[in-house]
Formats: C-alpha cells, structure tokens, sequence
C-alpha cells in the first residue's frame, strides 16, 4: 500500500508553490463535503421531525369516518404527508417487533399498534408519558415519536368491523440514519480526512526541518520532497563548503604569519641578550613572550572546532575530581564538590549490626562528548578564579535530564556586571590584569567549548567572589 500511495505521489508538482495550492484545494474539498454530508442529514432528521410534530390535524382527519367510510376493500386516500390503506382485517399478521396503542379518536378509545421492522430504539417516545392529551396533542406526539425511531414504520389503528386503516408516512417514517450515527460518522470522516491532509502537510516542511538539524536529504530522493527542499540544501551546502573552505584558508594564513614572526621573534631575543640593563633585557623579554603567546592563542581558537577528538560516554563527576586533584597536588588550592550522596541504612545480620551507608554514584553525571576538550574548558576557568580569587571551589551536579551543571566560585573582586560580555570576548582581560600575566584567551576558549557541547556560561558575583555556572547537555553534538 505504502509503495502504492509513493508512486501516486510522484505524479504531484514537485514546486512548493504548486503543491501548497492544491493541499488547500484538497483540504477545502473534503471539508466541504464532510461538512455537506453531515448537515444534510442533520437537517433531513430534523425536517422530519418538525414536520412530525405538525401533522397532528392531517393525520386526525384521516381517521374520522367521513375521510375513509367510503373508500371500498384495498381503497387508498393520502392526505400530505400520510397515505391511507382502508382494509378487512389485516392483510398479513403484525411483525414481532409492534407496539400496541390505545388512541381516543371521534371521542371512543380505539385499539392501534406500530409496526417496526426492527425493535424500537425510543419506546417510550411513542406514549404519553402520564400526561393526559387532546386528540390532536396524542396523534402528533405519536407521529413525532414514531419519526425518532429512524426506521421504516406504519400506524395500524383497528375499528368496527373488522375495518383496519394502515398509514405510512415516506418521507417522515422511514429508515434513516440516527443523530448519534451522523455525528459519529461525521467525526470518523474528519479524522480520516485530517490522517489523509496531515501527511503531506508534514512532508511540505519535512525538508527544511532536516535542512534545520543540519541533515542531509541526500541518497534515495524523496517523493515528497519540494524542489525548493532540494535548492535550498545545494545552496547550504555549497556555502558551508565554501565557509570550511575559507575557515581552513584562515587557519593555514594565521599559521604561516605565526611561522613567520618566529623568526623576527627569535632574532630579537637574541639581541635582547646583547643588551647590558637586567631591567631593560627582561622587559624585552616580556613583550616578546607575550607577543608568541598572543599569535599561538588566536591560532588555538580558530583550531578549536576543527581539531579531531573521539566523543564517548564518560563521568563528567569524575573528570573534574581529577582535575581538582591534579592542582590540589601541585599546591593550588582548590576544592571538589561531588554530587549529592545517598543515605541509606544497612540490612541487619546475624553478624552485623544496622549501621548508616553512603553510597556515591557518578551516574547522576553521565554525558556524552569530549572529555579532554572539557577538561581544558575547566581548565582555563579554574585557572581564572585562581588568578583572580586565589581559591576555587568547584560543584558539579545533574541540572536536568538532559543537563548537567559545573559551578566554579572564586573569592575574589568579582566583575561588574556591565563589563560581564566583554570579559568573554578575545584578548579581553579582566580588571587586574595589569598585575597578571595572560593574553586574554582563556575565558573566550572555554567558552567556546562549552558551546561546542550545547551549553552555556553563566556569571553570578558573590559575597565575596564570582561565581562561574558551566551547563553542559548529557548527550551533545560535537560533530
């Protein structure tokens, strides 16, 4: 079925512009025509009805003697909308599914009954329910009530001498479709109508939405799939091409001009070594150092995207314990925060006794990407809050499902909160930094790689401090 409708399909106009008229035309066609459908037989059902419920002083005439006393055996009178049957006797027994009647007609109570061809649904529609009513009142309640059955019906009504009167009623009593059914109806017509629209619909902004994520619509071409769709991607392709291409074209420029300036660089640190002032020689010295660190800083962060790392599912818990535990060791004061611990109470043995348990996991910190990567990121933040504050102390725990967050507070100045942006940006240092040493990179670099895993950098000043949020997603894209 499925290859059947596709190959329907690729009769479609493959434009855009094509296709989004007739879904329209479609949509507007089959709502017209459920539409159609279900008031038409509202309005039937409800025509009868009326028409019913009105009827009570043609169907009384009928029944008075002057009306059919002298029509012979098998004579016929028909009174809009009821027709009239004068027989002897009747002509075939009552069918099972008849309710007998009791009608006061010409002032005498007269035997009747209604003949169903199958059981009635509203029995009680065809009494009067205790209440006590005129001749006219009784006939038309009658007839209304035999109208709501939704069945082919005739009124059998049975006098002196074996005379029957039978009266049929086509285009009131006839069968027909229930309010309940048409509305049924009409609601599974409208899903199916929106199960046929919906697909395509979908399929209309299917491409783009894969052109959003960034996936490719390439292999086996989709019938669905607009011409536009297909544009569109040649042309985002084609630029992100020729951005990789001007980006490595960048990369390999910045490179020789850093493998160029080696040389001069080198050259003035030898004559740095002629001159005689200590002073003068070790600001030299200075200025060239942080001339080689600028060049190798900038290449890193154009090179930090491109640089190839396996990603795989790891602890990020336990990436920053180690970390904290590489500058605890060199004497840098630093302290980890793990994640919460739970507490539980031991099981009760013939040979111990119940006792308090914590029990650590690192699961509640699991994610997917690049470790080293992330290592450097915090890296270069604990680094600042070191510079800066002296101390850091680090937290990580799960944000949400899909996040994890790393806290790094350092107990320093902290950062005007107008001045937050900038600090982010290339060579931009931070208050003091006429008193510390650095080209500006290191918050820029973090920052960037902590993107590159989906998230984000927070700053928040404390009392005393700066406080530095880290949020990462469990299951990044670092393609």
């Amino acid at each position: 079925m499925r290859d059947q409708l596709i190959a329907a399909l690729r009769f479609l106009p493959r434009s855009l512009r094509q296709r989004l008229p007739l879904l329209v035309i479609a949509a507007f066609v089959l709502g017209a025509f459920v539409s159609g459908w279900l008031l038409q037989n509202l309005y039937e059902r409800s025509l009868a009805l009326t028409q019913a419920e009105s009827s009570g002083d043609v169907l009384q005439s009928l029944l008075q003697k002057q009306s059919w006393k002298d029509l012979p055996e098998g004579g016929r009178t028909s009174a809009a909308p009821f027709q009239l049957l004068r027989t002897k006797g009747l002509p075939a027994p009552l069918p099972v599914h008849s309710v007998p009647l009791i009608l006061e007609i010409e002032g005498k109570r007269t035997r009747a009954a209604v003949s169903f061809a199958s059981p009635p649904k509203l029995l009680g529609a065809l009494g009067t329910g205790g209440v006590t009513l005129s001749t006219n009142e009784r006939l038309a309640e009658l007839s209304r009530g035999i109208a709501r059955q939704d069945q082919s019906a005739q009124l059998h009504v049975f006098f002196p001498d074996d005379v029957v009167l039978t009266i049929s009623a086509p285009d009131m009593w006839h069968a027909r479709k229930s309010q309940t059914w048409v509305a049924i109806i009409g609601l599974v017509a409208a899903v199916v109508s929106l199960s046929l629209l919906l697909p395509p619909a979908i399929n209309l902004s299917a491409p783009f939405a894969r052109l959003a994520r960034k996936g490719p619509i390439k292999g086996v071409p989709d019938p669905l799939a607009s011409s536009e769709a297909y544009l569109i991607e040649d042309k985002i392709n084609r630029l992100a091409e020729r951005f990789q291409v001007e980006q490595e074209r960048k990369e390999r420029n910045l490179a020789a001009i850093s493998h160029d300036l080696n040389t001069p660089v080198t050259r003035l640190r030898l004559r740095t070594e002629l001159l005689k002032e200590d002073a003068v020689r070790e600001r030299f010295e200075a200025d060239l150092d942080e001339l080689s660190n600028m060049i190798d800083g900038a290449l890193d962060l154009l090179s930090l995207r491109s640089r190839t790392e396996e990603s795989f599912q790891f602890s990020l818990a336990s990436l920053l314990e180690s970390l904290c535990s590489d500058y605890s060791d060199t004497g840098k004061n630093v302290e980890f925060t793990p994640p919460e611990q739970v507490e539980m109470q031991s099981a009760t043995s013939i040979f111990t006794s119940p006792g308090d348990v914590t029990v650590r996991t690192e699961n509640t910190c699991m994610m997917f990407g690049q470790p080293d990567k992330l290592r450097r990121a915090f890296s270069n933040l604990i680094d600042n809050a070191l510079k800066y504050g002296g101390r850091a102390v680090v937290e990580v725990k799960p944000f949400s499902n899909e996040m994890i967050s790393v806290g790094i507070r350092d107990f320093g100045p902290g950062i005007e909160p107008d001045q937050i942006a900038r600090v982010q940006q290339p060579f931009v240092r931070g208050h003091n930094s006429q008193s510390q040493r650095g080209v500006g990179l290191g918050l820029s670099i973090a920052a960037e790689l902590i993107e590159l895993h989906g998230g984000k950098l927070d700053f928040v000043n404390m009392d005393p401090g700066l406080l530095v949020t880290a949020i990462v997603l469990r299951g990044a894209q670092t393609d």
